[in-house]
């Protein structure tokens, strides 16, 4: 235990070097990837749909994007 408070005391004693903003910008870079992820995605199977399954009476199409897009929240969250 006291060993885990002399690393914490000497994290708290480090100044700022570049590797700290190196590992902020990495980061930033994931968290907004993982949003454009999130914003992209629905368009994407949109597209997709009517691409390849496009028939207008066939409602095959929208049942496939509503389970793409009801598994990727799902992935969202076992992901977190």
């Amino acid at each position: 235990m006291a060993n885990q408070l002399g690393v914490l005391n000497a994290l708290d004693a480090a100044k700022t070097q570049w590797y700290h903003f190196t590992a902020i910008v990495i980061a930033g870079m994931g968290f907004f990837t993982d949003a454009y992820d999130l914003f992209s995605i629905s368009l994407i199977t949109k597209l997709l749909g009517r691409i390849y399954y496009f028939d207008a009476l066939f409602k095959k199409a929208e049942l496939c994007l509503i389970v793409l897009q009801l598994l990727l929240m799902v992935w969202l969250f076992v992901e977190l």
